[in-house]
């Protein structure tokens, strides 16, 4: 039987080893230092506040996980990354790494919120991305095997409104030169699921682009509502890539289709399989609009099962003959339960001006509530008293702030204003 000094000597070392896992920060100049020197199983703990540098955060080539010792980048949405520059920085970048996990946090006012680049086998989880010049989260130059699950990203395109794109999957044509030596940035096995997007998201919510496959597109909460119809951003998914399974998600009002399917390279944008997706678009166009040929070939063998569901068109659930498809329902396949409930709580006009309105269901009625600001200042506070409530917002200054309530069911809620 081993000794009490044995059972403490061995209770201090395994303390001093835990420890030495766990890095907290709380300045930029700290968490750039821990990305710089992580090693594979720690968690890097990001406290509540503003971290903020020029040109944004970028995490070194060759800082490596393991699949089975991750690094963790971790903080609630309170701990908010930014560039301070819509048109200069990435909120965040991954140059060359792989088995990282970013969980939790807000990117914001940024030019990209997160990049990938040649970065495989990461997790993107439960991040808050908000008003980004240009794209929300985007993997490119090779990178795949990647997840991007239960986020929400709004206020996109705020600087080039044709480049607005929430999650950008792979790389143009035209860029292959730049991002993939000239060949096709085969961004292949990457996965999106669970993740909702705000009314202001200037170009599709997701666009996967020629050169990829073999991804997975599921159970997200896609909305149109800030759609511009700049660079052909008319439709939710803009699929130009190959051998993509796009099921069980929602969507709700779109310009022209829910869904696209383009042929930008001869034998791409094909062999895609649309499944069990319930479209709501409210547009004269289609569900899923597939295009069959153009001036770059053919593409004639995309699946469209009859499981899917259209209301809100003029030209129905799409412009091909479905399919009787063996999949399974929806139901059957648990779905992640987002950490912001929009479907039930309601702040708009979101960017708002001077009056906030705050719609709740009768569930929270008599809930206390806190306003706070990106360095964790709370602004306003009461209790929700009815299902309406307005909150003048005239003395905040410009910038987003969180809404919380003081219940485990809504972690927090984004707003921008003016």
């Amino acid at each position: 039987m081993k000794s009490i000094a044995t059972l403490f000597f061995f209770f201090i070392i395994n303390t001093v080893v835990l420890q030495a896992q766990t890095i907290n920060v709380n300045t930029a100049t700290q968490l750039q230092q821990a990305l710089n020197s992580a090693t594979a199983g720690q968690t890097i703990i990001l406290a509540d506040g503003l971290y903020s540098k020029s040109g944004g955060f970028i995490i070194p080539a060759n800082i490596n996980g393991t699949s089975s010792n991750p690094i963790t980048l971790k903080g609630n949405s309170q701990a908010i990354i930014t560039s301070n520059n819509l048109s200069s920085g990435y909120g965040l970048g991954l140059r060359g790494n792989t088995h990282w996990i970013l969980d939790g946090f807000s990117i914001y006012n940024s030019a990209k919120g997160i990049v990938l680049d040649s970065s495989h086998y990461n997790t993107i989880k439960n991040i808050h991305v908000n008003k980004i010049g240009d794209e929300g989260i985007h993997l490119r130059s090779y990178s795949s095997f990647n997840s991007i699950d239960n986020c929400f990203i709004d206020s996109t395109g705020q600087v080039s409104s044709g480049f607005g794109e929430a999650i950008y999957i792979g790389s143009a044509v035209s860029n292959w030169s730049t991002y993939s030596k000239g060949n096709a940035d085969t961004c292949n096995y990457n996965s999106v699921t669970n993740n909702s997007f705000g009314d202001h998201v200037a170009s599709e919510n997701i666009d996967i682009k020629e050169g990829t496959k073999n991804g997975r597109i599921a159970y997200n909460t896609f909305n149109g509502t800030g759609l511009n119809n700049q660079n052909s951003a008319d439709s939710w998914i803009d699929v130009k890539g190959n051998y993509y399974t796009i099921e069980c998600n929602t969507g709700n009002n779109s310009l022209a289709d829910g869904f696209q399917t383009h042929i930008l390279i001869a034998g791409w944008g094909d062999y895609n399989t649309f499944s069990n997706n319930t479209l709501t678009v409210n547009s004269a166009g289609h569900g899923i609009l597939i295009t069959t040929t153009s001036s770059k070939g053919t593409a004639l063998n995309n699946i469209i099962c009859s499981t899917n569901t259209i209301t809100g068109s003029n030209n129905g659930l799409t412009n091909v003959t479905t399919q009787n498809c063996t999949s399974n329902n929806c139901i059957t396949t648990p779905i992640k339960q987002s950490t912001i409930d929009k479907a039930s709580i309601q702040l708009y006009p979101n960017p708002s001006t001077d009056i906030l309105q705050i719609e709740i269901p009768e569930t929270y009625l008599h809930t206390s509530y806190r306003i706070i600001d990106p360095l964790g200042r709370i602004l306003a506070s009461g209790v929700l008293e009815y299902t309406t409530t307005l909150l003048r917002t005239t003395n905040f200054p410009p910038g987003t702030y969180l809404f919380i309530l003081n219940n485990s069911k809504v972690e927090a809620i984004t707003f921008l204003k003016q």
